[in-house]
């Protein structure tokens, strides 16, 4: 009896585990395109950089960048 007992619950602890498994997803697609104009430009050679998104807050919104000095070769001279 015992062993008729343990069989039983035996399968059914097994038939539980091999339950089929359904899911179903909803894609929603890319958002739509935001159109923003550019800010007036601060100064001369200032960049925009146009908005982009993000993974936590979402839109990132465009902004205006100013000009880099970098080295060009010879240690006294720096192109703007």
């Amino acid at each position: 009896m015992k062993t008729k007992i343990l069989a039983g619950l035996l399968l059914a602890g097994s038939v539980a585990f091999a339950a089929p498994r359904v899911s179903f997803g909803i894609g929603i697609g890319v958002p739509a395109p935001i159109v923003v104009a550019a800010p007036p430009c601060p100064g001369p050679g200032y960049v925009f950089v146009g908005g982009y998104w993000q993974l936590a807050p979402g839109w990132r919104a465009g902004y205006r960048i100013a000009p880099v000095a970098r080295f060009e070769g010879r240690r006294d001279h720096f192109r703007r």
